[in-house]
């Protein structure tokens, strides 16, 4: 809470953030008129966006050069994709249009190398498709015509169309404007809504870079995360001490032909064990769970990640569809920040072995040891309770076999709730053994511990930023594996309300 005279604290919030992306020709038949059209479609989407809008595009010569320098002029930053090296990509320009070129290469958010393949042609439809899959808006300034080649506008505006992006179609000849795959919801994103609107974090953390934004974040959705799976494992368990506790005082009413009001207590216990779970809401509770899990671990990973010299995810937006948003955002904070990728190669080592794999080994160590001490107690418990309740009922079976002398009669009752008692113990520390995971969560912790071990020798080794590049790749992937198939358990299901 901020302090008497103090001004509130500012809500820890990530920026939506929207990538308008861009293909168009590079012969235009009015350049005047096709860069009026680009600057009123980019002024009104601009206008209409709730967050932060960038480009995306090439600076070919024609209408993705205008469009970039569009986005300056704006002050929209524009994320800059080149099918081939700087070097290469200057010798298809002019001196006059390749000062352009650079006026934009120099303002740009970001500059990146897409294309891999030998040919300049097969290089430039990879750029395209690259703009198009790490766009959420489309504007295409396309006469409406086939492709002259590989990778032209209308290929492009084709595989747009098939992935179903919103596409702003701007005829080149015509100037008319239409709307392809029209997408009423693709400005609202209530995931991230969702996880921004959670309680602020205890601590009052600095917030005043976007990698300082980013992990304030992390802390605020990571504590909601673990203030509720504590609470939902111990609501979990509370029915089956409910049932256990039903069947005790039925069995005590039955054996011992006391008062009904033990077994009406019994038969109270087992109904309250049925609606317990519909009263808690323990199915919204670990769908919370999962949700605020998931995002803080994604978002650990984006950190971990953040001093690569490229943009970098483990995982992107087809594998948590759900958390695009959330990683949109993540990424224009990170784009936004050059500083940080001016990290050398040792320096990203140093401060990833360190904060990133030798902390997650320490943290599976200990969890996993503490794991297999749980799972150690609650056997010995089930075995232990398992014997007494069956030593009893042999007990109780040899007297009723001739050996009466062994058992005074009033004491049959209470030797018989005592053997049903020793097994509802056996039974509820099997159940809670279930509900914690303590076993599965022992050899998952186990299995990490030891691959980020061999990746951290790897890693030790690595000379070069590919090879630390994916080695980091896999390490975050098994990471993050489990967590994604949590995820898609509840893909399906309504977001339930904060």
């Amino acid at each position: 809470m901020s302090g008497a005279g103090q001004p509130p604290r500012s809500p820890i919030k990530l920026p939506p953030a929207w990538a308008i992306g861009f293909t168009g020709h590079r012969n235009l038949p009015d350049e005047k008129k096709s860069r009026a059209a680009i600057r009123k479609t980019l002024e009104e989407w601009k206008a209409r966006i709730p967050g932060e809008a960038y480009g995306i595009s090439s600076v070919a010569a024609g209408g993705d050069l205008l469009f970039a320098e569009t986005c300056l002029a704006l002050h929209l930053p524009v994320r800059i994709f080149l099918p081939m090296p700087k070097e290469r990509f200057r010798e298809d320009f002019d001196d006059p249009t390749w000062e352009r070129v650079e006026h934009v290469l120099t303002n740009a958010l970001s500059v990146e190398v897409t294309g891999a393949s030998e040919e300049a042609p097969q290089r430039y439809y990879e750029c395209g498709i690259e703009t198009v899959q790490q766009s959420q808006l489309l504007i295409a300034l396309w006469d409406g015509g086939p492709s002259q080649g590989l990778g032209g506008t209308a290929d492009m505006v084709r595989f747009a169309e098939e992935q179903g992006r919103q596409i702003i179609w701007i005829h080149s000849v015509t100037g008319e404007v239409r709307c392809l795959n029209e997408k009423p919801e693709l400005l609202r994103d209530p995931e991230l809504d969702f996880l921004n609107g959670l309680d602020e974090p205890a601590a009052e953390l600095p917030a005043s870079t976007p990698y300082d934004l980013a992990r304030a974040w992390l802390v605020k959705v990571d504590e909601t995360a673990g203030r509720v799976a504590p609470q939902f494992r111990r609501l979990a368990a509370i029915p089956i001490f409910c049932t256990a506790g039903a069947a005790l005082l039925s069995g005590r009413s039955s054996f011992s032909g006391s008062s009904v009001i033990w077994l009406w207590v019994g038969t109270t216990l087992g109904l309250l064990a049925a609606a317990l779970p519909v009263l808690t809401r323990l199915n919204r509770r670990q769908t919370v769970w999962i949700r605020t899990r998931t995002a803080a671990e994604i978002c650990r990973s984006c950190l971990a990640l953040w001093k690569t010299p490229a943009l970098y995810d483990a995982v992107g937006p087809e594998t948590v569809p759900e958390l695009a948003g959330v990683l949109a955002s993540l990424n224009f904070l990170n784009l936004s920040d050059r500083a940080s990728r001016e990290s050398t190669l040792e320096e990203f080592k140093h401060v990833y072995r360190e904060e990133r794999i030798q902390h997650q080994i320490a943290y599976f160590d200990r969890h996993a040891s503490q794991a297999a001490d749980k799972v150690r107690k609650y056997k010995i418990v089930t075995w232990a309770s398992t014997s007494l309740g069956a030593a009893l009922n042999l007990w109780i079976l040899m007297n009723a076999h001739g050996l009466n002398h062994w058992i005074r009669p009033p004491w049959k009752p209470g030797l018989a709730l005592a053997a049903t008692s020793f097994f509802q113990i056996a039974t509820v520390a099997g159940a809670l053994l279930f509900v914690y995971d303590y076993q599965r969560r022992r050899e998952r912790y186990r299995n990490l511990h030891g691959m980020l071990a061999q990746w951290d020798k790897q890693l030790e080794l690595a000379q070069t930023w590919p090879v630390v590049l994916r080695i980091t790749s896999l390490a975050e992937k098994a990471l993050l594996a489990e967590l994604i198939e949590w995820r898609s358990l509840i893909r399906h299901r309504k977001v339930p309300a904060k």
